[in-house]
């Protein structure tokens, strides 16, 4: 069985699957959720805590499933996880001047140093996004292509150095064979985007509890990893404070379970404000990358909170591209084992596992730290 696990800032979930040779993707078998307190904007808070969930979760899984686990994928999507553009270059160094993988490897080791604040940070992902061989872009594979002086546009996907130590510590604590750690973002957008999508141009934003994620894609490759420290709670609060009203009736009106009388158009006011700022904050996150209103497929949005009213009409109207709000595609994927958009993440990871037997699995603990990232990021080129 494969699980992965999204430890999230309200809560953490883990999904078991299995691949079926009939079935085009992971067969799900069994889920869990449950809402923890040791995080905070999605980072380890109470590191005990969260030991407890993964093993309750992945003990779980086991019981109800029927199955051991043989791959387990973590997923990063806390506040500072985030990305860089960073150009790095190098000489060719083979006598006929044809570029091989160790010409990457060194221009991409260059474009390392570049990572702004590198020291405090852990590299998630290295993902290469552009050659060009003696000043001229080279489209494709360049494995092979003749020059002399190779560049290499890099997208690094970091996350905060002491936030990934407390993750490690935790799941060394419950004693989890850990097979990957991926940036949420990435792996949700698997299950979520369509390669058109991807190729066009698209954002997928993801609005959960506390913490608000953004991933751009363009010609198939991320451009655009970030997230924002603001979520669904932040409008729960924006509700109590401007009703005079407690969080629980404020979470209840926010989606729209409550019976007690309040006035439509002051909860609009509120929640267009909010809607408002989150909006002037993503877009400040895609003019780094000049893709301001510039996405040809738009907006997808997901995420526990995605589902809030107005969300919709104010996105599109300050963002001025097209929105699709997330509602049934994870149920299509599943034969409706999934229906909550925000098992995405979870569901996504189960995509990622090495197809291979147990006694490969030794071997790829075995393997280096810089191979086993590289064989990863190659899933994500073009």
């Amino acid at each position: 069985m494969i699980v992965g696990i999204d430890i999230g800032s309200g809560s953490l979930r883990a999904i078991g699957a299995v691949r079926d040779t009939d079935v085009r993707h992971p067969v799900v078998l069994a889920t869990y959720k449950k809402a923890i307190d040791g995080i905070e904007r999605g980072n380890i808070v109470n590191s005990e805590e969260v030991t407890n969930a993964i093993m309750d979760a992945v003990d779980a899984l086991e019981a109800e499933s029927g199955h051991d686990t043989l791959h387990t994928l973590i997923s990063l999507g806390a506040i500072g996880l985030s990305s860089n553009h960073v150009n790095g270059q190098t000489q060719v160094s083979r006598g006929d001047a044809s570029v091989t993988d160790l010409d990457i490897e060194n221009a991409i080791h260059e474009a390392h140093k570049g990572v702004p604040d590198i020291r405090n940070k852990a590299i998630v992902h290295t993902i290469p996004m552009k050659y060009r061989l003696d000043g001229s872009d080279v489209p494709g594979n360049i494995i092979g292509v003749r020059g002399n002086k190779l560049e290499v546009k890099t997208l690094f996907i970091t996350y905060p150095l002491q936030c990934m130590n407390m993750l490690k510590k935790s799941l060394d604590s419950a004693k989890i064979r850990v097979t990957d750690i991926v940036a949420g973002p990435v792996a949700e957008s698997i299950p979520l985007l369509t390669k058109k999508q991807k190729i066009a141009g698209v954002a997928l934003i993801n609005i959960g509890a506390e913490v608000t994620s953004i991933l751009v894609y363009e010609n198939n490759v991320p451009l655009l990893v970030s997230t924002l420290g603001v979520g669904g709670n932040d409008m729960t609060k924006d509700i109590a404070l401007g009703m005079k009203i407690t969080l629980e009736d404020a979470e209840e009106i926010k989606c729209g379970r409550s019976t007690l009388p309040h006035s439509k158009r002051r909860l609009e006011e509120i929640l267009d404000a909010r809607l408002e700022d989150i909006c002037t904050k993503i877009t400040k996150e895609f003019s780094r990358i000049q893709r301001q209103e510039l996405l040809p497929a738009g907006i997808v949005v997901c995420g526990s909170s995605s589902q809030v009213m107005r969300l919709e009409y104010v996105f599109r109207n300050e963002l001025k591209l097209p929105i699709k709000i997330i509602s049934n595609e994870l149920a299509k994927l599943t034969h409706d084992t999934l229906r909550d958009g925000g098992w995405a993440r979870c569901y996504g990871l189960t995509f990622l596992a090495p197809q291979d037997t147990e006694n490969d699995v030794l071997k790829e603990l075995l393997t280096s730290f810089f191979i086993r990232v590289k064989k990863m990021i190659t899933q994500f080129l073009p």
